[in-house]
């Protein structure tokens, strides 16, 4: 898996372009703080999901099965995913690299 990882660091180091750049750095940010359970992400994640996600239009359940994640530690982020920018929100809310419009709000 590392070596996986650092393939991938290389790899994005030769990218030019800026917007795939920050995307990609956001998701990353946000399995690593899932995986990890950071509690600082953690937190956010409860926030962002409570003011915003948790009535918005955009949360759905993921329709693709294979792609659902089981979130242990926010139980209502389980299976949900932005209809709008098509992220997992159990990645997405722990990240603060690329933030929704909405959070703004």
């Amino acid at each position: 898996m590392k070596e996986a990882f650092k393939r991938f660091c290389e790899s994005l180091k030769k990218q030019e372009d800026v917007n795939i750049i920050r995307d990609t750095k956001a998701i990353a940010a946000g399995i690593a703080n899932f995986k990890t359970n950071n509690e600082t992400a953690k937190r956010y994640a409860i926030e962002r999901f409570e003011k915003h996600c948790k009535s918005c239009k955009f949360s759905i359940e993921e329709p693709i099965a294979e792609l659902r994640v089981e979130d242990k530690h926010i139980p209502e982020l389980s299976g949900k995913t932005c209809g709008e920018c098509g992220c997992i929100l159990s990645y997405k809310l722990r990240q603060s690299v690329k933030k929704c419009s909405r959070w703004e709000q």
